[in-house]
């Protein structure tokens, strides 16, 4: 068999990987751009790489954490108002993409990373507001799209990509999803050294500049769409799957290490060939199925299948990047903002105002873009059905061995899950919270902060909580797994009644024991989601008596009296009011309304009103005049005490605490 053209002294049967990581071998000379600083193998290569991986793990957290201030803008202007806000901020990145490239500013990255800094200090410094985040997710997705094409080749390129991905998804196990950006101890620490990271790489960045390679980067924006969405939220992963977070984290960095190897196999400029494609059409078009089945079988899936989608759509995805960003040419650049915020922003409009179609088809119609920018002949391309076994069977890059130690993270953080504390109670009276959380973003400032939803219960102590509108990887709750979050801070077990997608819903902490839990969804109606309930037994006086406790959360437009006396019906037929029983949740109707008789009329007590409390509002914080928080209780139970805790202002609504005692 006759070898290929040697590169660097090597042949190209051979997979050896250079000193930095990449591979030594990039194939024919002709697919490597003459005279690259920042090809595989030289001196500067690590920085660049080091520096493309480092923004993209700072960029995925900006854009992030634009999802919940930009939902409380929404409060104020209105949605659709926010909406325009959002297009206009992220057309921003292809403009100043468009003419940095034509203005031929390759020098250009530096400063702009240095703005990245500067942007992220200043939010530190004087609050983490819309203004300052947006600024910042469109200048790191500008210096991310600029230290790409600077690479000088696509397989370089997308292996930093990849990189990033896994340092993001370290991070984020070690925080339980909660960004890094947003403060906190191990945060704040973790930020700062990303931060200075960035900005010691882009200046130690040599002077030669490696000849730009153009590509369709605006397939980068749906990348980072896909990555913020599906393939690198593990909130959702644990809540579409039902695995455990940091058991989904292990799968998920585990598949970038696989895909890190995949990419630099590929018959690409930077990859070993040793992967044959002896046709243009092959490589894509496996990409794209991959992508769009992946996708499908993790949205629609469920239990280890969603992480078997997973798995198939972001090896797929890799790929697809790859070779999209090996494309000739630089059309699409414009639209590289837009492909981010277009399918992020429609599939959480469509819980307000509904889309005519599942938005769960929104991430397919971005997989099938993303497929086909990778479609097509590369330059050069030497096609061939030539298998390189030696290539195949190369040792993994230096780059793939660091990510894999990144493994570890979730590892550790498995296996050192505080003791949940399961315990029973021998006392006379059990107290029961019920708060609508809204998804984890504080109501004053936006801010995704868990932790002081954490802190307000854990001073109230209860035995059992429920909450409603809890984020699971929601853009609008800056993608925090709220569950998994509450469950380790507070050492308690939790349990989930998916609602809408699945990544918001129902939640039951306790550290009583559980036992009889079902789940279920309420008629749609009116809309404009779905809404669902859960209903567990707790277990009281060493397994002598029990509570059953029920929560949901209706639908909360004024004038769908009917569909929420649909979903009342649904929830009480799922109870037997012979037992004690408690049915608590942010039913979304005041005293007055006739959702109150499909309670009182079937013998159930209101908490708040026996207990002479009737007068107290329970939502909004800023300015309370509702009263849409209730907890009712069978006539086995007996309500001694109710405080709505209206010093909490963590979200919209307060929190309500009952006490009682079973008859």
């Amino acid at each position: 068999m006759t070898s290929a053209p040697a590169v660097s002294g090597k042949s190209a049967e051979d997979g050896s990987a250079a000193e930095d990581g990449s591979s030594a071998v990039v194939g024919p000379a002709s697919l490597r751009p003459a005279g690259a600083v920042g090809v595989a193998g030289s001196p500067s290569s690590w920085q660049l790489r080091a520096l493309v991986a480092l923004l993209f793990a700072v960029t995925v957290q900006l854009l992030r954490a634009c999802g919940p201030l930009l939902d409380q803008v929404a409060g104020p202007v209105g949605i659709v108002n926010a909406a325009l806000i959002a297009l206009a901020v992220f057309a921003v990145p292809g403009l100043l993409l468009t003419v940095l490239g034509r203005a031929g500013l390759p020098r250009a990255l530096p400063m702009i990373v240095l703005a990245l800094v500067g942007l992220w200090g200043a939010g530190g410094l004087l609050g983490r507001s819309l203004p300052l985040t947006a600024a910042g997710a469109v200048v790191g997705m500008v210096a991310l799209a600029l230290a790409v094409r600077q690479l000088g080749d696509p397989v370089s390129a997308a292996v930093a990509l990849l990189a990033g991905g896994a340092l993001d998804l370290a991070f984020r196990s070690i925080t339980v999803t909660w960004d890094p950006f947003w403060g906190g101890e191990w945060s704040v620490l973790l930020g700062g050294v990303i931060v200075l990271a960035v900005a010691y790489l882009a200046l130690r960045r040599p002077s030669a500049v490696a000849p730009v390679r153009q590509g369709r980067v605006w397939a980068l924006g749906g990348y980072l769409a896909l990555w913020t969405t599906t393939l690198g939220n593990p909130a959702f992963a644990a809540s579409q799957s039902g695995v455990a977070l940091q058991l989904c984290l292990v799968v998920l960095i585990g598949t970038l290490t696989v895909a890190i190897e995949v990419v630099r196999r590929l018959t690409l400029a930077g990859g070993t060939h040793a992967i044959p494609e002896p046709d243009h059409w092959i490589a894509g078009s496996a990409a794209l199925a991959g992508l769009v089945g992946g996708l499908a079988l993790a949205w629609w899936g469920s239990g280890p299948a969603v992480l078997l989608g997973l798995v198939l759509a972001q090896l797929s995805a890799a790929v697809a990047v790859a070779r999209a960003l090996a494309a000739p040419g630089s059309r699409g650049d414009l639209a590289y903002g837009l492909v981010w915020v277009l399918p992020v922003l429609l599939f959480q409009v469509h819980y307000d105002m509904p889309l005519p179609f599942d938005n769960r088809w929104l991430p397919i119609v971005l997989a099938v873009a993303v497929g086909l920018a990778g479609m097509g002949r590369r330059p050069d391309h030497p096609g061939g059905w030539r298998v390189e076994l030696r290539g195949l069977a190369a040792r993994p890059a230096p780059v793939a061995g660091v990510v894999a130690l990144a493994l570890a993270v979730p590892v550790l953080m498995h296996l050192t899950q505080p003791d949940d504390g399961t315990a029973n109670t021998s006392a006379a009276s059990v107290t029961v919270l019920s708060w609508n959380v809204k998804y984890g973003r504080d109501d004053a400032t936006g801010q995704a902060d868990p932790r002081q939803l954490a802190r307000a219960i854990q001073q109230a102590n209860p035995d059992v909580v429920v909450l409603q509108e809890v984020s699971r990887g929601w853009a609008i709750g800056g993608g925090v797994d709220v569950a998994e979050y509450l469950s380790r801070e507070l050492r308690m077990p939790y349990w989930w009644a998916p609602a809408a997608d699945g990544q918001f819903g129902n939640l039951l902490l306790t550290r009583l024991p559980v036992s009889a839990v079902s789940t279920g969804l309420l008629p749609y109606g009116q809309g404009p989601m779905h809404r669902s309930y859960l209903k567990a037994t707790v277990s009281l006086h060493f397994g002598e008596k029990s509570l059953d406790v029920v929560t949901a959360h209706l639908t909360h437009r004024k004038p769908n009296t009917p569909t929420r006396l649909a979903q009342i019906d649904t929830m009480l037929a799922r109870v037997d009011p012979a037992r004690p029983t408690v049915v608590a949740g942010d039913f979304n109707f005041w005293p007055s309304w006739p959702e109150t008789r499909s309670f009182t009329d079937g013998g159930w007590v209101s908490a708040q009103d026996v207990t002479g409390h009737g007068a107290a509002w329970t939502s909004p914080t800023d300015r309370p005049t509702n009263r849409v928080d209730w907890v009712f209780g069978s006539r086995s139970v007996a309500f001694t005490d109710f405080q709505v805790l209206d010093q909490v202002t963590a979200s919209d609504h307060f929190p309500v605490l009952a006490t009682l005692a079973l008859r």
